[in-house]
């Protein structure tokens, strides 16, 4: 076996002072890639997901999470982790930030060395018959060198992905909105990595225009995780199966006068068939936006997610924030993150105050890629207010059917 750099003693004692320290984890670019040591990575996960959470993580937490996700043995059990939690005995403060930091140096090193094997490991059998490009494999160890965390194309790579998409050599994956006019002001539909923000009045439509896009997402055979703080489980699945039927869904208590547009049992039966088979996971009890943000990475891990609906901004906390604003704005910042990071679609929604903007903050607009809003003076017209990739001030004519949950186009304008 050849040798691999790996600095044991260097990820124990990283381990050890993140648990000793909140602002470590926080102060530092920290990545499970660090640690080459499969028990290690799977300790800091553990630790990631309750930062994620709470905000911080003691060792005892780091330990409830290994045993509630069935890892606590894989690492060696209670006394093994609890020894590398050991490892360093400086308390929280300044110089153990600044040991963290230390260690932190260290371990990029080793994972630039195991890097920089990797990049000549792959291209060996390319380079000895002189089919490569040194180039681009010179920047790979260049980055491998810099300690860089994050797995990053190369320019060239870059280049060779617009070229393809300009040729059209591969076809854009786009998610629609349900409202085909309004899909072609983007071009066909929101792209992977992009956040569209919904605005609109209380009882405007918000939460129909999304969860029309989240049941288009679904009929094209893509994956929705939908956190809803505004309403239940069964009412999003309601208003998508009238979406789907083009009827109104009652309860024997609410049918009055003429059934002719209510859903029979028939109807019902064939849309929570094809309910009951969509990928769809949907959350209506968490409120907090690093558990939104940590489910969503979660899903997304595990291919349970391409579109991601919150449902709606102002609902969503955030503990430790100084004001709503400040609150908002780092809701804005941090959903259109997960959109990134996770390379999904993310679309929420706004209410909007008396002068018909974003409700609460204008970082909303500022993090966002789209920005529709949904008015009501006279015929409902939804106004793109902003588009990263084509016009703003754009309308769109609509017809908000809210008996069965769907917005149409005006035909009449």
């Amino acid at each position: 076996m050849k040798e691999v750099p790996i600095a044991k003693t260097a990820e124990e004692a990283a381990l050890s002072l993140i648990v000793s320290d909140p602002d470590i984890f926080s102060a530092l670019p920290w990545d499970a890639s660090l640690f080459a040591l499969e028990p290690n990575r799977t300790i800091f996960d553990a630790i990631a997901r309750v930062h994620q959470r709470t905000g911080a993580c003691s060792a005892i937490q780091a330990i409830c999470e290994l045993e509630t996700s069935g890892r606590l043995e894989f690492c060696g059990g209670t006394p093994a982790v609890m020894e590398v939690f050991k490892t360093s005995l400086y308390g929280p403060g300044a110089i153990a930030q600044s040991v963290a930091s230390d260690y932190r140096r260290q371990l990029a090193k080793a994972k630039g060395f195991r890097d920089a094997i990797a990049a000549w490991t792959e291209s060996e059998p390319d380079i000895r018959r002189m089919n490569c490009d040194l180039a681009e494999i010179s920047e790979k160890i260049a980055r491998a060198a810099a300690g860089n965390v994050v797995e990053e194309k190369t320019i060239k790579h870059h280049l060779t992905e617009l070229i393809d998409d300009l040729e059209q050599k591969t076809a854009i994956e786009t998610f629609s909105t349900g409202i085909p006019a309004l899909d072609r002001h983007f071009h066909g539909g929101l792209l992977r990595g992009e956040m569209l923000v919904v605005g609109a009045d209380t009882g405007g439509g918000k939460s129909i225009l999304l969860y029309q896009a989240a049941l288009q997402a679904l009929e094209a055979g893509k994956r929705v995780a939908i956190f809803s703080l505004e309403m239940p489980a069964k009412a999003i699945l309601r208003r998508m199966a009238a979406n789907m039927i083009g009827k109104r869904v009652e309860g024997i208590r609410e049918m009055t006068g003429d059934q002719r547009h209510v859903a029979s049992g028939f109807d019902l039966s064939n849309a929570f068939a094809r309910l009951m088979n969509y990928p769809l996971t949907i959350h209506d009890t968490i409120s907090e936006v690093a558990e939104i943000d940590a489910e969503a990475h979660r899903l997304v891990a595990m291919g349970k997610a391409d579109l991601i609906v919150v449902d709606y901004l102002q609902i969503v906390t955030m503990p430790k924030a100084d004001s709503r604003e400040q609150a908002i704005s780092e809701l804005a910042r941090r959903l259109k993150l997960t959109a990134l990071k996770t390379n999904s679609v993310v679309l929420t929604a706004s209410q909007l105050n008396e002068e018909g903007r974003l409700r609460e903050s204008r970082a909303i607009g500022h993090h966002a890629d789209a920005v529709i809003n949904i008015r009501h003076d006279g015929s409902p017209i939804i106004v793109i207010d902003k588009n990263r990739r084509g016009q703003r001030g754009a309308t769109v004519p609509v017809v908000m059917r809210g008996d069965i949950s769907r917005f149409e186009e005006d035909q009449n304008q």
